[in-house]
């Protein structure tokens, strides 16, 4: 009855919003309001949001402090560990209150919240008193299936920043705003009032900045200058957009006054976020790397991240999921066709979509004509078989869109499918039996 209610009543209905603003109410009464207990960072923006969420209760735990999270990936309290099954980026109201609850009851100081913009809408974060609001980034492209256009999609952003102000203030906590100084929208979000502003950036000054970034497969390396001390960071994550990621964080324990002195040695043995520019490696003579990029700002930043490691050709297996945008997926087309050398075109999770529609939609973008640098294989165990197998030794593969998921859902089934542990049988039955190129 419930699902049939939810087709039929739309996703931005006042009746619907009027319900997740009931409910978040209710859930603030029953759960008693853990937010007041708790120091409460939320992330926000276009992409970066879970590895963000990620490094800082991964850097605040490792830093002595007690940190709980819940993010698109999974829920963290101090060292223990859940996988989020739903796959959504922000829970229910009900959800939520309730996993603050637990963090406050295992003694947590702090509590990082990956916040998306439907939940801002959809007052899925109602009374959540917050005290650090994080921007990441805004693309101009990305959530417009849902929000009426980009200038409302940035406006809904902002509420996580105006909140800071209006929620319960904590003795002894101050108000923050953490922002991407070379953002676009950066104006537009440093003007909202806090007791502590900070800025972090790869290219402009600010109170945290990369210098000297050296990027690579292994690895990446470069030094941050903070207003009263230098670090010299050496990480095994890669990519451009990480080290901005991590700029987020390490802004995060600062403007809170956790000491760095630390960070260097933690971060060195940091083992990636999984599913996120994850190295898949089986005695293989080339790179295989399995992302979550599934939205066009995600696909661009992978792919202009691996042009750089990549000594030959970079073969990418990818397909657009169902209940996005027509728009999403010919944005995500074309920047396939601008960045890839080679395009294997394949099913993603197209849930009640028809999987052939959405890769007519896809192919008709991409400037290519099949057997041309592209090809077209439903089966994504196929498509990555394929790819693998047609590597050379200096090419690199890219098993983008789903990372860390588990399961696949083709209309109403689902089924196991988890692109790393494919990707590993594949390349251990190649290697083993000695088939792939040398």
């Amino acid at each position: 009855m419930l699902k049939i209610l939810k087709k039929l009543i739309p996703e931005r209905s006042p009746i619907r919003l009027a319900y997740h603003k009931f409910m978040s109410i209710l859930a603030l009464i029953v759960f008693r309001n853990p937010s007041q207990y708790l120091t409460v960072i939320g992330v926000t923006g276009t992409s970066g949001k879970s590895t963000t969420v990620n490094l800082i209760q991964y850097l605040l735990h490792h830093s002595g402090e007690s940190a709980g999270s819940i993010s698109t990936l999974d829920f963290h309290i101090n060292e223990k560990q859940w996988a989020n099954l739903s796959l959504r980026t922000t829970l229910s109201p009900w959800q939520t209150q309730k996993w603050l609850r637990k963090m406050v009851k295992a003694g947590c100081k702090f509590a990082i919240i990956e916040v998306s913009s439907h939940a801002l809408d959809q007052h899925r974060v109602n009374g959540i008193a917050f005290d650090t609001a994080l921007l990441t980034n805004i693309f101009d492209h990305e959530h417009l299936d849902y929000h009426k256009n980009f200038a409302e999609y940035v406006r809904t952003k902002t509420k996580l920043f105006k909140s800071i102000n209006t929620s319960y203030r904590k003795p002894g906590v101050p108000k923050i705003t953490i922002l991407n100084r070379d953002d676009e929208q950066f104006e537009i979000f440093q003007d909202f009032p806090a007791d502590r502003k900070w800025t972090y950036s790869v290219n402009k000054k600010s109170d945290v900045q990369a210098s000297n970034v050296q990027l690579n497969s292994n690895g990446t390396s470069f030094s941050i200058n903070l207003p009263n001390h230098n670090l010299s960071i050496k990480t095994p994550i890669i990519g451009l957009h990480n080290v901005e990621n991590l700029l987020a964080a390490i802004s995060v324990l600062t403007a809170n006054g956790i000491s760095v002195g630390k960070i260097e040695k933690i971060l060195a043995k940091f083992e990636g976020i999984p599913g996120r520019l994850e190295p898949i490696n089986e005695g293989q003579k080339f790179p295989v790397i399995v992302d979550f990029s599934y939205k066009p700002s995600g696909l661009q930043k992978a792919l202009e991240t691996l042009r750089h490691m990549a000594d030959g050709k970079i073969i990418i297996i990818w397909g657009g999921a169902g209940g996005r945008s027509i728009e999403n997926w010919e944005a995500s087309a074309e920047i396939l066709d601008q960045h890839a050398d080679e395009i294997v075109l394949t099913t993603d999770d197209p849930y009640d979509t028809d999987p052939r529609y959405i890769s007519q939609i896809i192919s008709n973008k991409i400037q290519r004509n099949e057997g041309d640098n592209f090809f077209e294989i439903e089966d994504r165990y196929e498509a990555i078989r394929y790819a693998i197998f047609s590597a050379e030794k200096d090419d690199l593969v890219l098993v983008a869109g789903r990372g860390h998921e588990k399961t696949q859902t083709i209309g109403h089934k689902k089924i196991e499918f988890d692109d790393r542990e494919i990707c590993r049988e594949i390349l251990q039955f190649a290697v083993d039996k000695e088939l792939l190129e040398t």
